[in-house]
């Protein structure tokens, strides 16, 4: 299909549908303004197929089909929370697909081994990962770092809530006597993110959700 130079307007061609940022956040911008990463008027790029810029084949995302095709059915305004999260992440430093594995991870659209139906096909809320986010850097972790140690080694940490990952700081302050925004709490996060969203410890007896107990950390 022919691509239009206007950025508002610029269908985004996938598997089974054909959306563009206007019709999905019903904002345009304004005349003659370069749209910013963030701006409603970035192209969405959601979906298993892209375009090869010369026209040529078509490359499949690595995300499960099934996966897709239920992003594919997301209503308008919430395909747009999603584009806005995704356009978070690679703030951090992933590439659009890994920040889009991130987002089906971090928000149960996924396997269910590590929320065990705690946590099933959310929406990711732009004022909520925001706030994660910025949690994160307030502890000592540098915003630059999320995404290469935090992020992707545990995606799931962007869906915990901010108070199970204060909850667990404490826990790491007054166990593992490391105080935040320390080089060794830094190093230790790092090397072990899954401790921010933990939320069991069986103690030697093994509750079968090691991906988030303290024994395995």
């Amino acid at each position: 299909s022919s691509l239009r130079s206007n950025a508002n307007t610029t269908p985004v061609t996938m598997s089974a549908f054909t959306v563009s940022a206007s019709a999905l956040t019903g904002v345009r911008a304004p005349s003659g303004a370069a749209p910013s990463r963030r701006s409603a008027a970035t192209p969405l790029r959601l979906g298993a197929i892209r375009r090869s810029p010369r026209g040529g084949t078509v490359q499949p995302r690595a995300l499960p089909a099934g996966v897709l095709e239920k992003l594919a059915k997301m209503p308008q305004d919430d395909m747009a929370s999603w584009e806005s999260c995704k356009m978070l992440v690679v703030d951090l430093g992933l590439d659009d697909e890994a920040a889009e594995k991130c987002l089906v991870k971090a928000f149960g659209w996924g396997a269910q081994n590590y929320w065990r139906q705690s946590k099933v096909e959310e929406v990711p809320d732009v004022d909520q990962v925001e706030a994660r986010i910025a949690y994160l850097v307030e502890i000592g972790i540098p915003e630059d770092q999320i995404g290469e140690k935090v992020l992707s080694k545990v995606s799931e940490i962007l869906g915990c809530d901010t108070e199970l990952l204060a909850a667990n700081v404490a826990h790491i302050e007054k166990n593992y006597f490391m105080k935040r925004n320390t080089k060794s709490f830094t190093n230790y996060i790092a090397r072990v993110p899954q401790v921010l969203g933990n939320n069991i410890d069986c103690v030697g007896d093994c509750a079968g959700d090691c991906k988030r107990c303290w024994a395995r950390c």
